[in-house]
């Protein structure tokens, strides 16, 4: 058949409805017929290699089949990983001391899933088992933090986000999610949990979102967003991140805030400001940016 932009497709566990169409000389192209290899934009997340692709009629319906799918192989997975911890019942009954961390990972790529993975694998020792239950690339979704109630486990989002459905379920389930950008935090404060260390450390605390409605152009500052806080508040001078499609793509400074025409210290939740983020111009309408402080914490086991 021919591919044709507009089209809606399932492909394994995404859909999505096919948004651009590159041929192999990365040229935008309207529609590709047989033998054509093409690259598509538009699908929910990252497919894997031999996932057969289909067109359908009902965006609705491609939608469910891929949650269906997403659900039944994370069941599977966590049914493998059972099955496997009966088999090892009595190793683990010898050693009845040993407690097990579990660990639910979600990343930008497919390459840094697989890294971070074995590097928390490596983690393990005597005292205590790192078990990473499940490991995919894209944003945090409901489906993941129901599979953290069902195998106790921890979330962690390596460059991504959970959704706005995922972060409320978490909330009201009490799930843990921790959030980083760099490996060496990530494996630094598992380890220190690990160990029991309590001693103070410093973290990133995230204090607030914004959306970006519109993108104005200041001569003293470049870029400047023009934001809505949908969440906690903006602080002067805070770390921030900027999030598209539950992605980080930049981490930098607020340079300036400004509330009207007047500088401010913060801008809290449903209020309208303009923010410059200091080195970055790419700020698009649609873009989050997410603020976060660096605070003192004791981490304790």
């Amino acid at each position: 058949g021919t591919l044709q932009k507009g089209d809606i497709l399932i492909a394994g566990q995404q859909y999505g409805r096919v948004r651009q169409l590159l041929d192999d000389n990365r040229s935008i192209i309207n529609a590709a017929g047989p033998s054509t290899p093409v690259e598509v934009l538009g699908l929910s997340g990252t497919t894997l290699s031999g996932d057969v692709v289909q067109r359908m009629t009902d965006e609705k319906k491609a939608r469910n089949i891929a949650m269906q799918r997403q659900g039944k192989f994370r069941i599977s997975q966590l049914n493998e990983k059972d099955v496997n911890k009966l088999d090892n019942l009595f190793n683990q009954m010898d050693d009845a001391s040993t407690t097990q961390l579990k660990i639910i990972l979600k990343s930008d790529t497919f390459g840094t899933c697989e890294a971070i993975s074995e590097s928390l694998k490596k983690l393990s020792n005597e005292s205590v088992n790192i078990r990473v239950v499940y490991s995919g690339v894209g944003a945090i979704s409901e489906s993941d933090i129901n599979l953290a109630i069902a195998s106790e486990a921890i979330v962690i989002g390596f460059n991504v986000r959970a959704d706005s459905v995922a972060k409320k379920h978490a909330q009201n389930e009490k799930v843990e999610i921790h959030y980083y950008n760099i490996i060496y935090d990530m494996i630094t404060h598992v380890k220190s949990a690990m160990t029991g260390m309590i001693e103070p450390r410093y973290e990133d605390k995230i204090i607030g979102q914004a959306e970006v409605k519109e993108v104005f152009r200041s001569s003293k500052f470049g870029s400047i967003a023009g934001c809505m806080v949908i969440e906690g508040k903006i602080k002067r001078q805070a770390d921030i991140r900027v999030i598209r499609d539950s992605t980080v793509i930049f981490t930098g400074r607020v340079e300036s805030l400004r509330r009207f025409q007047n500088d401010a210290d913060e801008v809290k939740e449903t209020q309208e400001c303009g923010i410059g983020i200091k080195d970055y111009k790419d700020i698009k309408p649609g873009d989050i940016i997410e603020a976060s402080i660096r605070e003192k914490v004791a981490i304790i086991v």
